[in-house]
């Protein structure tokens, strides 16, 4: 069994190198060829006979990227894609990820979209203002549709902040009800072929994010039924081989924050001990054969 790895080429840093060993380390103990390639080493072009691409030499991809049209391509060119084309848009589009899971109709933040604008206007601005302070108190979440890292979420405590973010940031953005009593804290649900294989939870005492890349920190934790339900619906819903659910632990109960296909494999090992790379790889040689 030869599998092809494939990462964005801008995404080079010392955890997605420790990601990458995870990988190999798995593929070695499961006897599988990993082979890495980067989004930008497979040749592919357009003319007016079609599209044309590379041969690659490999018996399944492992898309650890979000370059959604190169995925559809190595699919449409028969190419057995993990996670598929279709997984990796539902999850990378927040705004997307949230409209199917209403439409499966699983606990989510009261979320408004506002379709997409393309520069700051002060007319706009004072329309989306108007629309959120009637449906949304302060504090609420505003996020870009697109990132990852928690970078692109932002508490908005007043209106003057909320100025201040739609003259930065007005295109592509949601907004949400925001919870006080899930204030720097989440679980992270990791799924691999329908299966709960690792949880964690995650904290920060002095981030309203609980992301670990924003200087938070996590447990090994266990899960409820409720909860494993949940990430297993969500990440159904979504279309995802595998993935990773952000559950918050509202006062009403557990609901979605958000679903990560590409999620990464460094913190969870560190904290469960639990290497989810070997868990994927020997899904996709199942799938496989």
């Amino acid at each position: 069994m030869k599998i092809l790895l494939i990462n964005n080429a801008s995404l080079n840093s010392a955890k997605f190198k420790q990601q990458n060993n995870l990988l190999f380390e798995a593929a070695k103990n499961l006897h599988i060829e990993l082979e890495i390639k980067r989004n930008i080493d497979i040749k592919y072009h357009y003319d007016n006979s079609g599209v044309h691409l590379e041969k690659l030499d490999c018996d399944a991809i492992l898309f650890y990227d979000k370059d959604i049209t190169l995925a559809k391509l190595l699919e449409e060119k028969g190419y057995k894609v993990f996670n598929s084309a279709e997984c990796i848009k539902n999850c990378d589009s927040k705004a997307l990820t949230y409209k199917i899971l209403a439409d499966n109709k699983l606990p989510i933040p009261k979320t408004f979209i506002f379709p997409l604008l393309f520069s700051p206007n002060k007319e706009n601005n004072l329309f989306i203002i108007e629309q959120i302070e009637r449906e949304l108190k302060y504090p609420f979440i505003a996020k870009k549709w697109f990132g990852s890292e928690g970078q692109q979420v932002f508490l908005i405590n007043n209106k003057k902040e909320f100025i201040e973010l739609l003259d930065r940031e007005q295109q592509e953005l949601l907004f949400q009800e925001y919870f006080a009593e899930c204030f720097g804290s989440d679980i992270r649900i990791n799924v691999v072929d329908k299966e709960v294989v690792a949880s964690m939870h995650r904290c920060s005492e002095t981030d309203f994010r609980a992301n670990l890349s924003n200087g938070g920190h996590a447990d090994k934790y266990e899960p409820t039924d409720v909860e494993r339900q949940l990430a297993l619906k969500a990440s159904d819903a979504l279309g995802c081989d595998f993935c990773g659910v952000d559950i918050l632990q509202t006062k009403n109960g557990p609901i979605v924050c958000e679903v990560n296909s590409n999620a990464h494999l460094n913190n969870i090992y560190k904290v469960t001990g639990t290497n989810i790379a070997s868990k994927i790889l020997s899904y996709i040689c199942k799938k496989i054969n």
